[in-house]
């Protein structure tokens, strides 16, 4: 048996299809009715206009304007008494010719008389009236005139509607119930199909389940074409959150990781009989806040990649950053250049995931530069791109990929954890970009970014 929930796609189909084809077969109904009636009516009519050529074929009229009709219609019909087939035949001042089936009734006379010379004189008029017995007529009559006739002659033809009017509710009652089972028959076939169409959302659901329960990885590709990109999104939704639960393990493992030597020499320093090194101390704590920096800003880029309707005003950020990040970072007059080539140029991501990002490579380029830093940004191919360059001294070809490592320190000398590279590049990976290091034209180095425009 067939249950229907009121808050499935199944029973609103299945209702809103038998509300139209209710409203459909109705309608079919009363056309079909209407159109077998009006068929019949005209069969009615054909056969009246007939007679009244017959009528008026056989009329005789004498010199002294007496009508006669010996060539009357030799129909049983027209014979039997009150059978409810009748004509007649009537002048001005003459008794009618009738029909023997009329016996000593009579046929109205025309509901509006037709003057001499009329336009309408012979056209065949149709109405209905009752009979005799108070049965329905369907009555034609056709006025001509005649010479040497007193007057126009009246032709009148009469035919009964009661059989014509049972076939008709005869018709209607087996087209109702053809329509009825048919209709029934319609419904039944439409909750099947229903039911079939929508057994694939039925077979993605129990895969889900299967995913929830641990014993499927993914939802089976054999689907229709039409939910195709469904189970595709459903796919990749999952591969995404399965990317998350990996990323954070290795986050955490990376930041334990981080932090253990930190730890351990401020553990040792502390335990220490005399006073510990308050400069290592601090040196470490600054490695400990950037490594906690460093992956506070990994998983918010994480929680905000690809999220639909996010983006950010690359200009402005590069903009900003270029003002005010060379005064704090270093005490030295360094010259930032900034070449903006596409306007309006924005990022399809977070604001403050940017600025992370380029603060961190800008704030590199100012710590090597000895005077001059470029940063330029474009848009091409549905890309971001930025390129960061300075004059400082560089890195060799051959250093570049340590360089990109994480915690990777190419010169002790200056202060700094080594994470900038790092952070950039684990942020541009996030929202699918790239970074890479090359030789910039004022003599140093040169970072390339590239992000996903919005």
């Amino acid at each position: 048996m067939i249950r229907l929930d009121r808050r499935s796609l199944t029973f609103r189909l299945v209702i809103g299809a038998s509300v139209l084809c209710a409203v459909t077969l109705v309608i079919a109904y009363l056309l079909l009715t209407a159109l077998f009636d009006l068929h019949l009516k005209n069969a009615v009519d054909a056969e009246l206009a007939d007679r009244l050529d017959d009528l008026a074929a056989g009329l005789e009229i004498a010199p002294d304007g007496t009508i006669s009709l010996p060539r009357a219609p030799d129909l049983p019909k027209y014979d039997r008494q009150l059978s409810g087939h009748y004509w007649q035949v009537a002048v001005a001042e003459q008794p009618p010719i009738r029909s023997r089936s009329l016996w000593d009734a009579r046929l109205p006379e025309p509901a509006e008389p037709t003057a001499p010379g009329a336009e309408d004189m012979g056209a065949v008029a149709l109405r209905e009236i009752a009979g005799p017995r108070a049965e329905p007529l369907r009555l034609a009559q056709r006025v001509l005139r005649f010479d040497p006739a007193p007057g126009p002659v009246v032709f009148s033809v009469a035919a009964d509607l009661a059989p014509v009017q049972a076939a008709a509710g005869e018709f209607s009652r087996i087209l109702a119930i053809a329509l009825v089972v048919l209709g029934f028959g319609l419904v039944f076939a439409l909750v099947l199909q229903v039911r079939v169409g929508l057994r694939p959302l039925e077979r993605i659901g129990a895969a889900l389940s299967a995913i929830r329960a641990g014993r499927e990885r993914h939802i089976p590709g054999d689907v229709p074409t039409e939910i195709a990109p469904l189970t595709r999104e459903l796919n990749a939704l999952i591969d995404h959150h399965q990317t998350l639960i990996d990323r954070a393990r290795a986050q955490a493992g990376d930041l334990a990781h981080a932090l253990k030597t930190p730890l351990t020499v401020l553990r040792n320093e502390i335990e220490m009989e005399e006073a510990p090194d308050r400069n290592l101390a601090l040196e470490q704590i600054a490695a400990m806040s950037d490594v906690v920096q460093h992956h506070l800003a990994r998983a918010r880029a994480a929680a905000s990649a690809n999220l639909i309707g996010v983006r950010a005003d690359a200009a402005q950020a590069i903009g900003s950053l270029a003002r005010t990040l060379p005064r704090i970072v270093t005490e030295r007059d360094v010259d930032v250049d900034v070449t903006i080539e596409t306007e309006p140029l924005h990022f399809a991501g977070e604001a403050q995931d940017l600025s992370e990002l380029i603060g961190n490579l800008l704030e590199n380029a100012c710590r090597w530069a000895r005077r001059r830093v470029a940063i330029g940004a474009a848009a091409k191919d549905g890309r971001l791109v930025i390129t960061i360059g300075d004059d400082g001294p560089g890195i060799a070809p051959e250093l570049r990929a340590t360089a990109l490592q994480r915690g990777s320190r190419l010169d002790e000398r200056n202060p700094g954890s080594g994470l900038g590279l790092t952070i950039a590049q684990d942020l541009a990976k996030l929202y699918g970009g790239s970074l890479s290091l090359g030789e910039s034209p004022l003599g140093g180095l040169l970072v390339t970014v590239n992000l996903p425009a919005a």
